[in-house]
């Protein structure tokens, strides 16, 4: 079946606008009583599914298919069909069961159609030899040895292991190659063909440099069990060969910036300085007492991975659909997009705050003021998502 670009975005769009309403939802149970039919980790469970394969997988997929000219190839459109009814099962059973039969046929679905996808997606790019597809392919890699994470969950339980050191690994695992991989090395691709960069030796190296790094971080995500001096030696590198890669690539994007209007070229030196504190963090977090404080400390690790999805990935994203069609310098969104990345940077502060020490009276005021930011996130981008929505079934009408 042959997709439109409506298709493609509209249905993203869709499922960003869900995976938000749970995320306020499941931040709200944490002031404010929620009855017999809320489920902590079963809503947990759904809104990082939807966000994760509903919203990124989608656009990422889209916008790739759109860089390697694949759109015209109707094989794709019944991929992304089948991709987005598991999707839809997810919605319908993880919040009533968390991780039970259903759900796991669903998920492994939308796995096993990625694995297809990866297949066709090298294939038919196999002749292109630029930069920007080694990227797109590293990315496609990372995702398919994400998949090893939830796969190992069950004979994790099946060997009585659930609440073990493993479990959390193998969750951890699909974590970290799925941001740092899948996502970031995505954007990278994107980055380099909207530069127009021809395979020249500094993004080489650089692309050497990340794939590396992006294989040794997986380090950082295993200091929690104090496995060593020499791990924390591997994540400190992986994070200098990070900072490395981007310093490689920054002559080319500032160069490439200057050329931009001036509200796009600050949109993306902003996403540029949250990448090198994305790394920043990675580096402070190889020292094994940071390591150690941040595991105990959840808001702290869900400030990191939301820096990445809606510091880094998300506002990437949301640029790029609104170039799509042409709204991107229109006041209300420019409005909306500056109001986003505020409210973003508060609830970061937000989170950090609640791990520094107050006394319970305070920490209650901020947990509430983290209820409040969260819905107003929540609110801005359902409201993003809206516009770009409207603006792709206008385009449609205007194009039959």
């Amino acid at each position: 079946m042959l997709l439109t670009k409506k298709h493609y975005i509209v249905i993203s769009l869709i499922w960003l606008t869900i995976a938000v309403v749970f995320a306020a939802i499941i931040r709200s149970s944490f002031v404010v009583g929620m009855g017999s039919w809320f489920n902590y980790k079963y809503f947990l469970h759904t809104h990082s599914h939807l966000a994760f394969l509903g919203w990124i997988f989608n656009i990422i997929y889209y916008f790739l298919l759109k860089q390697f000219k694949l759109l015209d190839s109707k094989k794709y459109g019944y991929l992304f069909i089948a991709l987005n009814i598991s999707v839809l099962g997810m919605l319908l059973t993880f919040p009533f069961q968390g991780y039970a039969l259903w759900s796991i046929i669903f998920s492994t679905l939308h796995i096993l159609i990625s694995y297809i996808f990866a297949i066709f997606f090298y294939k038919d790019t196999k002749g292109n030899n630029s930069i920007n597809r080694k990227f797109a392919i590293a990315a496609i890699v990372f995702m398919v040895v994400s998949s090893i994470g939830p796969f190992s969950l069950a004979p994790i339980i099946a060997n009585g292991l659930k609440d073990s050191i493993w479990y959390d690994m193998a969750i951890y695992f699909y974590l970290h190659f799925q941001y740092n991989g899948w996502f970031l090395l995505s954007i990278i691709s994107m980055t380099a063909y909207s530069i127009k960069i021809k395979d020249n030796d500094n993004w080489q190296r650089a692309f050497n440099l990340f794939v590396i790094s992006t294989i040794l971080n997986f380090s950082l995500s295993t200091l929690w069990t104090d496995p060593g001096w020499v791990i924390n030696i591997i994540s400190v590198l992986s994070s200098l060969m990070q900072f490395h890669a981007l310093f490689l690539m920054s002559k080319d994007i500032f160069i490439h910036l200057r050329k931009m209007d001036k509200f796009k070229a600050m949109l993306m030196k902003i996403i540029y300085l949250l990448f090198i504190l994305k790394i920043f963090f990675a580096l402070a977090g190889s020292i094994q007492e940071v390591a150690m404080f941040v595991y105990y400390n959840r808001n702290l690790v869900i400030g990191y991975l939301h820096l990445i999805f809606l510091g880094i990935v998300t506002p990437f994203f949301f640029i790029k659909i609104s170039e799509e069609y042409a709204i991107l310098n229109s006041s209300n969104h420019k409005l909306a997009l500056i109001i986003y990345l505020f409210i973003f940077l508060l609830s970061e502060l937000l989170l950090t705050t609640t791990s520094v020490g107050f006394n319970g009276d305070v920490i209650l005021f901020i947990s509430d003021l983290i209820v409040y930011t969260t819905w107003i996130l929540a609110g801005i981008t359902i409201y993003l998502s809206s516009r770009y929505k409207l603006e792709a079934l206008n385009h449609n009408k205007s194009n039959s």
